[in-house]
This record gives structure tokens, sequence and C-alpha cells, in this order.
């Protein structure tokens, strides 16, 4: 991950104005123009510069805040990575700063928080495309880890990765509602995403090994909400012939799902087994109670913070992926497709 870091005369090149100017831009000093202004923060935008104060704290020992980068908030999922990530910070008693999408572009805003030193080592949770978040990984030059997604192509020398098998976890979902007599399984899949691809491929591979192909109109795409799992379930009641069983590539698709069957009088796992993926809080709170794949979300980030602390103790972390293994949790959502009762 070796690079050369932008200094503030590259910024002072790139403006067309003295290093002088620049330092007056970034420490909010009068007697600059606005349109000065503008064009250093254009400069600072496009080289990735940041005030290397995070790396002066790391280098005395006392950066111990965590920068925690979460694309949305609103996701029960987001909010069981955060409480994980809580307790073991606690412990270890280390400070988190939450970050949240919009701070994550090409304006100063994300950089510069970083850059003055307030966070020394960031946990970037969730990410459709772990690629997206490497111009700034970087620029910024500080320990970084990636929770719940992989990297698709190691090759580029990024950051370690720390995921669940969500291959391996779709496939052993799939195959038991399989053991249980059903083939006609619907799969309602989050945006496309490394977790989705994976566990798509999972579903696929399931089907293929009691020699069926999965029907297109059996596939509905969600957004990984509960909202969008009601209505993927709702277009499902309305295929010529139903689904014997449903996999949700997420739990909270899968409950909002279950609301849309029940809403339509249909019985679970009576009329039709649910499957889900994540094992919130609520799955097992549902009704019926929901069979899932339970990700292992404190082991992940147990692993992360591992990383983060070996790397700032001046350890050299290879930039690659590490995958733990799911857990299939049997509760009341499946049972034998009725022509098999």
């Amino acid at each position: 991950m070796a690079h050369k870091r932008p200094t503030i005369k590259d910024v002072a090149s790139r403006a067309g104005v003295s290093f002088k100017t620049v330092s007056r831009v970034i420490n909010g000093q009068r007697g600059v123009s606005a349109e000065v202004q503008a064009r250093v923060r254009q400069a600072i935008a496009e080289l990735g510069y940041v005030v290397n104060y995070s790396a002066r704290s790391l280098a005395a020992g006392d950066s111990s805040v965590v920068g925690v980068v979460i694309p949305r908030m609103t996701d029960p999922r987001a909010l069981d990575m955060i409480f994980h990530v809580g307790e073991i910070a606690e412990r270890l008693d280390l400070g988190i700063i939450v970050l949240t999408r919009p701070m994550v572009d090409r304006e100063m805003g994300f950089t510069q928080f970083i850059g003055h030193g307030i966070v020394g080592s960031l946990m970037v949770m969730g990410p459709r495309v772990v690629a997206t978040y490497l111009p700034f990984v970087r620029a910024l030059g500080i320990p970084t880890v990636v929770v719940e997604a992989l990297m698709e192509d190691t090759s580029q020398g990024a950051v370690p990765c720390i995921a669940s098998d969500n291959y391996g976890g779709a496939l052993a979902g799939v195959r038991y509602l399989c053991e249980l007599g059903h083939r006609r399984i619907a799969y309602i899949s989050g945006t496309d995403s490394n977790q989705n691809r994976m566990r798509y491929r999972g579903y696929v591979q399931a089907l293929q090994e009691v020699g069926v192909e999965p029907e297109a109109g059996l596939v509905q795409e969600g957004r990984w909400t509960w909202q969008s799992g009601h209505e993927a379930a709702r277009a499902l009641c309305e295929l010529p012939e139903l689904p014997t069983a449903i996999f949700s590539a997420n739990d909270t698709m899968a409950l909002g799902a279950m609301a849309a069957l029940q809403g339509q009088g249909l019985r679970i796992p009576e009329d039709i087994s649910m499957l889900g993926f994540d094992d919130l809080y609520a799955a097992a709170r549902s009704s019926p109670p929901l069979t899932t794949v339970r990700q292992p979300t404190s082991e992940m980030v147990e692993r992360a913070f591992d990383l983060l602390l070996r790397a700032r103790g001046g350890e050299e972390i290879p930039a690659e992926n590490h995958v733990l293994p799911t857990e299939l949790i049997v509760r009341s959502s499946c049972a034998p497709p009725r022509a098999s009762h």
C-alpha cells in the first residue's frame, strides 16, 4: 500500500498559489479571496491531501479514536454492527466516531475531519464496493480495515477485509429448504454488492444440486429494506403459482415479506416457508420466529479491532480477505411444503 502522500507544496502547485496561501485556507485565516479559496479546495480534493495531524498523533501513541464509516444508519443491520463496535471499543478503552455516507465524498469534509487528528484509524462497514473508498484510504495513510465486504480483486493491494461466508451461508440455508422438500424457492435480493452476489450464488448452487434451475420470476429485486421485502413478497403473490419457500438476502426484507404474506392470508410456514440472513435481534422475536443464517458479527468486529491495533503498533497488515463461517439457525418459519405433509 506504499504511495507518495501529496504535500502542501503539491496543493500549491496545482492551485497556482504559494504554500502560505494554502496554509491560510486550511487554517481558516483571512486575506484570501473566495476565488482562490475555491481553487485551493478543489486542488485539495483532487489530490486527496490531508493535514497530517493524525499521523503525528499516531506516532505519539495518543490517537485512540476509531472512525467508523457506515453507509446507512437507518438499516437495522447497521445498528446491530454499531452495537458490537461500541461494546468492544468500550472494553478496549477506545473512542468511536461514526461517519455516514454524506461525509464520504470528494469535498473537504471527510478528509479534513480525519486529517485534523480526531481519528487515528478507520473501520469501513458494509460498503457495496470496497474500491469506492480506496482513494480516501490511500490519501489518509492511516490504519484501515473493511468489515462485511470483500475485495473482489485483492491484487489491488488495498486494505484488509473481513466478512462472513456469504456464499456458504446461503448455500447451507437453501440446502436446508431443499432437504425439507422445497423446489420452488424464491429469492429476494439486495442491491448489487459483493454480499448479494455471493448469497445469490449460494442460492443458485443449492438449487442446481437438486436439479432445479432458478426461474427468473422467482427472483425479486429488493433494496435491503423492510418495505422492499414487503413489495417483493406482494409481487410473488401475483405469480400464477406461488413459491413454496422464500429465501431473503437479509432479515429486514424477510420480516417485511412475512408481513405481506400474512396480510394476504397466507400462513407461515404452513403455506410458505421463510428463510432470512443475518440473525438480527428481531428475527428470534417475529411471529413465527425466523429461520435465518447467523453472521458472526461480534467475531468480525473483534477481528477488525485486532488488525487495527496491530497496524497502529507498527505491524504491516497484509491487504487480504478474511472470511468467517456462518451458522444456520433453525426456528419455526420453515416446514416441508404442503404437498409433502
